[in-house]
């Protein structure tokens, strides 16, 4: 299963799915799960929006309630981790899943999670290794993560806490290379409700950027993606300030072709710049690996290398990127691979193979805890 199911489009895009034929409600289950959609199908279904018969709309409800449960779990996590970093005097603000999930989904488990993404307060991001030291006093990089965030080396890091991953972020676009005026985003955080928790998230117009830059991070391969978009649009953005915004950090083409691909698949209006567009953009991102599902996640995995490359003006720091990328400082190896042994070079090749393997195990770890 690849390509999503058509009735899966037309939920994403938020309109009526119609009937599915008893005989193809099973490949629509299917196609559900590999895009994350399972939980919006079942709630289409709930109102109406998607007829499919009795097995199917029993496999979808089982996906959804799990998924529920496990979004309760990150959630309550992210309460728990967001209390303790204000304890200390430290402050961080949601992005992503969690946040994306209460803000433009109907219900729990209609948008699955993985985990908790964290931007930290611009007060607190040269706190990092106190951070560690209180949150998670055995990480493998705790008195050298600050080093490695100054220096360009990372861009976030990520621990256990309430037995749900925890990434925090210096910078939530995350293109590998550093973005100007990101400090303006946290004079427009809003505050959502997480059962009574009034915590703070990146505001409606940055999700937007982030979620569609996101989106081409993830080469376009799964439907959720689109559907967040949908959503984030439909509850109105102030368009002029995000392509201000878009341009200004060197993104307008990237994001504006990223809204074009979403308004082209779920033929919905979204106002893009007709003129933000680039053929080599559309070489590296063609339309015939988009919403490929699995294919598209373990093909082309490191396209999001491009996105920097691609920035007017970063090409040479895109270049300075991949060096720091194709030779990583040892604390980096040491902590990723400790298994790694031999001389520098040695290791760092081993680091490499590892690496790329690991990364890749979790996210597929990540994305079923989301789907379960």
């Amino acid at each position: 299963m690849a390509y999503p199911h058509p009735a899966l489009i037309e939920i994403a895009a938020g309109r009526t799915a119609g009937a599915v034929a008893d005989a193809d409600s099973a490949a629509l289950v299917e196609s559900a799960l590999q895009h994350r959609m399972a939980g919006l199908a079942f709630a289409a279904a709930e109102v109406g929006a998607l007829e499919i018969d009795a097995e199917a709309r029993h496999r979808l409800a089982s996906v959804k309630l799990a998924a529920a449960a496990h979004n309760t779990k990150v959630e309550h996590a992210a309460q728990s981790v967001i209390a303790a970093l204000r304890n200390n005097g430290w402050d961080a603000a949601l992005f992503k899943g969690v946040a994306t999930a209460r803000r433009w989904y109907p219900e729990p488990g209609t948008r699955p999670t993985a985990d908790v993404d964290l931007l930290l307060a611009p007060t607190s991001r040269n706190r990092i290794d106190e951070i560690l030291a209180h949150l998670a006093p055995g990480h493998g990089l705790r008195g050298k993560a600050q080093h490695l965030f100054d220096a360009g080396r990372i861009q976030s890091i990520d621990f256990i806490w309430d037995d749900v991953w925890i990434d925090l972020h210096n910078d939530p676009i995350k293109v590998g290379v550093e973005l100007p005026d990101l400090d303006r985003l946290w004079p427009r955080m809003e505050t959502i409700d997480l059962s009574g928790f009034p915590a703070l998230a990146l505001d409606t117009e940055s999700t937007l950027l982030q979620s569609a830059i996101h989106l081409q991070k993830d080469r376009f391969s799964r439907l959720h993606g689109f559907a967040d978009i949908a959503r984030i649009a439909a509850a109105g953005v102030d368009w002029d300030w995000v392509q201000r915004f878009a341009a200004g950090v060197g993104l307008r083409i990237h994001f504006n072709e990223a809204l074009r691909v979403v308004a082209e698949v779920l033929s919905i209006p979204l106002p893009y710049d007709r003129a933000a567009t680039s053929r080599l953009w559309k070489a590296i991102w063609p339309e015939r690996s988009t919403l490929r599902g699995d294919v598209g996640l373990t093909r082309k995995v490191r396209t999001h290398y491009w996105i920097p490359m691609t920035m007017p003006g970063r090409r040479l720091d895109a270049l300075k990127w991949w060096s720091r990328i194709v030779v990583p400082p040892a604390d980096l190896v040491e902590y990723l691979h400790p298994d790694t042994s031999g001389p520098y070079p040695l290791r760092v090749l081993q680091y490499r193979s590892r690496l790329a393997r690991a990364r890749h195990r979790r996210n597929q770890e990540q994305r079923r805890a989301g789907e379960l």
